[in-house]
């Protein structure tokens, strides 16, 4: 039996209801470490018990294996379509973990990784349209024309489920089966701030300690990543290797981490590296037999190896236990492989009070950030539309030893409690300092400007307002006038309220100040908090929206 925890079987329900709904392939998104896999495992052994064929497509080789292993970790027996040597492999690992073996060709639930069913189509094509549903992890790479659209649809009589924590592209283009994809609708789980709020992921601290490698690196176009070759030669030219390992020692010694890296040779003289530190460390990477890939993470759970280093091989669907510490040496522009990146050091687990990322590469803040792990997004299953630039709402801490990024509304680093840098400006003593120079500071603005500002939210009375339109346009445009001042009034009290609210959170949860709260209110809305008190009804009526949908948490 599988033990789902209430917010898997929420979300079970859920893919059940949508395809009771009659959407065919349904999209689940929940965050790394949630437990997806085994939420899927869940709902496999339930169609199994009422005969139910299943398909599990895996989009790379290595993960064959994982899933085989999570299947046999819930008594699941199941086919794989691999190589003869794959499978020994994999029932080699079976018996070793649980003690015989789950391997069994007449399953009515089938591994298979996708560019074998693409490449071996016609052994299989009576297979395929016999299945009943199939299964993606992964599923931010399913699009129509690819191979992972072609191969879901060999399977002409199934429904469709696809699971990810990151429903985005970096080219952009929709996985809804309206845009560029093949999924009818989205299911989602909670956020990543709930599921740390909760218990369910580790809390977190992150290092961001000065590195030259951006300068060595060729910039990539908007919708394509950092190229293997640029990512190879920052490496090389940078001091990145010596970087990883003095701020391993400087901020996570000891730790159980794992590094991304760019490419095999960078990984080698990390490993050189750090062992010559008198580290244990471990390179893996896609070329790596399954064997030594397996014996590598064994000794990393059982703390053998302190530091795994890989290129391109667990930022996705691989599962290392114990992780301690995330190092991130690969820079990317694609959100997923980021949160993918750090998600793989968010699971809970024993003795550990919080994980750490060390980002050298401008993977979480600067030009090409993605800001922090548990940031508010939106997904969508619609086309990305591009948006303006990049707002910055982190600061870096200016403590060498601590260099941790932190909201850029707070007044000093959450971690060590170092006073954030104040906004270089050249004003004297009479000049005036506007809003935007200090964040939206009220502290930090003049006492003139201030009431200006106050001023402004102070709304005419109706009836004054009634009395001096009517005046000038008679007593028809004076009960009109009233009336849209009424109602601007009334939108006033709603918009304090609801900044009251939002405010209430930030202090009670997060520990915020007034003045932090005030600062905060600025980076979000590009306005203080009088400033927006006193906007027409219509644009307070959009900041209600926003706030309501925690725009500003």
């Amino acid at each position: 039996m599988i033990n789902l925890r209430p917010y898997q079987e929420n979300l079970k329900t859920d893919i059940y209801n949508a395809w009771d709904a009659g959407y065919k392939n349904v999209m689940a998104r929940s965050a790394t470490g949630s437990g997806k896999t085994i939420l899927m495992c869940a709902i496999v052994k339930e169609c199994l018990e009422q005969n139910i064929s299943t398909a599990m497509i895996v989009h790379r080789k290595e993960l064959v294996q994982q899933i085989s292993l999570t299947l046999a970790k819930f008594d699941i027996k199941h086919n794989i379509i691999a190589s003869r040597k794959d499978v020994r492999g994999i029932i080699a690992a079976q018996r070793r973990l649980y003690g015989r073996q789950f391997y069994d060709p007449d399953s009515l639930v089938t591994v298979i990784s996708v560019d074998t069913l693409i490449a071996r189509y016609d052994l299989y094509k009576n297979w395929a349209k016999g299945v009943n549903q199939w299964f993606i992890d992964e599923a931010a790479h399913v699009l129509k024309e690819n191979k992972w659209g072609k191969a879901a649809a060999y399977f002409e009589n199934a429904r469709g489920l696809g699971v990810t924590a990151t429903p985005e592209r970096l080219d952009r283009k929709g996985l809804g089966s309206h845009a560029d994809g093949v999924f009818d609708t989205m299911v989602e789980g909670p956020p990543i701030r709930w599921f740390i709020d909760n218990g369910y992921l580790s809390k977190y601290k992150i290092v961001i300690p000065r590195s030259d490698y951006k300068n060595f690196l060729k910039e990539a176009s908007d919708k394509s990543d950092f190229s293997k070759q640029a990512m190879k030669q920052a490496s090389k030219k940078s001091q990145i290797v010596g970087d990883v390992v003095e701020n391993y020692l400087k901020f996570a010694k000891g730790k159980q981490t794992i590094v991304f890296t760019t490419d095999i040779e960078t990984a080698k003289d990390m490993q050189a590296k750090f062992i010559e530190a008198g580290i244990p460390a471990k390179e893996l990477n896609g070329t790596t037999n399954d064997r030594e890939r397996l014996e590598g993470i064994l000794k990393f759970e059982e703390k053998k190896i302190k530091v795994l280093i890989n290129v391109d091989l667990f930022d996705e669907g691989l599962d290392v236990p114990g992780i301690e510490c995330v190092s991130m040496c690969r820079p990317t522009k694609s959100l997923g492989k980021v949160l993918q990146m750090q998600g793989r050091g968010l699971r809970v687990a024993e003795g550990k009070d919080h994980l750490i990322i060390i980002d050298h590469v401008g993977n979480i803040a600067g030009p090409n950030g993605h800001g922090l792990p548990c940031k508010k997004r939106e997904w969508t299953l619609d086309r990305i539309k591009k948006t303006g630039q990049k707002i910055n709402f982190l600061r870096i801490c200016s403590d060498v030893m601590c260099n941790s990024p932190y909201d850029r509304a707070l007044t000093e680093c959450p971690w060590c409690g170092t006073e954030a840098l104040k906004s270089s400006r050249t004003n004297g003593p009479s000049e005036r300092v506007l809003p935007e120079q200090v964040d939206g500071d009220l502290f930090l603005i003049d006492p003139e400007t201030l009431r200006e500002i106050e001023e402004g939210a102070v709304l005419e009375s109706p009836a004054h307002m009634a009395e001096r339109v009517g005046h000038a346009a008679g007593a028809g445009a004076a009960l009109r006038a009233m009336k849209n001042q009424n109602d601007r009034i009334e939108t006033q009290g709603k918009l304090g309220e609801a900044i009251a609210k939002a405010a209430g959170v930030l202090k009670t949860h997060y520990g915020y100040s007034d003045r932090s709260i005030h600062k905060k209110f600025y980076i979000c809305f590009g306005m203080t908090i009088t400033e927006a008190l006193g906007e027409k009804k219509v644009d307070m009526e959009k900041l209600i929206v926003k706030l309501e949908n925690n725009e500003m948490l």
